[in-house]
């Protein structure tokens, strides 16, 4: 499952495909020293759309926070019209941006995490289950190694305000979780050709049933099926 349910046991997460399918690896380490040579312009920024009906959604607050304090590092990007189905618009955001905030939304996973992760944008995360609960295959046991935590709560209660939390981040911290994210994370996201020589998601997804696990047995039923 792209989001795997909570009250599901048996579900196993993986990634949403990306915008980025390479067939080599050499088209992986050639993406991987673009990221790298990418100057980053931004502090943060945001692809999604805002829910001001929903009042439990902290998606509304975390756009004024963007605007009202150092706006000049930060760029939203709208959902409503379409933006965010054009690859071009939301690897340029990701690739000028430090951070890319990712609220949940209607479900708690979001596309949005893996193209960010892939074009070497640092994750905030504000809901565990948005990644750390989903994927932990394909993401770090030491989820500080490739993002940042904000508890949503203490977002929604006005108690934290996440562009001033980042910007007290170092520029070293930032490099060392980009690096993180585009040496380590990267290759294990994206989807390959099959005759790719790299472990992909899917080489992952496999190669960890194969040592048993009593949770692949309907996945591997389903696969060969």
């Amino acid at each position: 499952m792209i989001e795997r349910q909570p009250w599901e046991v048996i579900d196993i997460g993986i990634p949403h495909p990306t915008f980025f399918h390479p067939h080599s690896d050499d088209d992986i380490v050639a993406w991987q020293q673009k990221i790298i040579g990418t100057t980053r312009k931004r502090l943060v920024s945001f692809a999604g759309a805002a829910r001001p009906d929903q009042p439990h959604c902290i998606r509304s607050i975390l756009l004024n926070q963007s605007t009202s304090t150092i706006s000049d590092n930060c760029q939203f990007l709208g959902c409503k019209s379409g933006g965010c189905d054009q690859p071009e618009s939301v690897t340029k955001l990701s690739l000028e941006s430090e951070f890319c905030l990712q609220p949940p939304g209607d479900s708690p996973a979001r596309k949005s995490v893996f193209d960010k992760l892939i074009s070497g944008c640092i994750p905030v995360f504000f809901d565990p289950f948005t990644a750390y609960d989903q994927y932990p295959w394909q993401l770090p046991e030491d989820h500080g190694k490739d993002s940042e935590f904000i508890d949503q709560e203490e977002v929604r209660q006005m108690k934290v305000n996440a562009v001033e939390r980042l910007s007290s981040i170092s520029a070293r911290e930032r490099e060392d979780m980009r690096r993180y994210v585009v040496y380590e994370v990267l290759p294990e996201l994206v989807y390959g050709d099959s005759s790719s020589r790299f472990e992909d998601a899917i080489s992952i997804t496999m190669n960890t049933c194969s040592r048993g696990l009593a949770e692949c047995n309907e996945f591997y039923i389903y696969h060969i099926t």
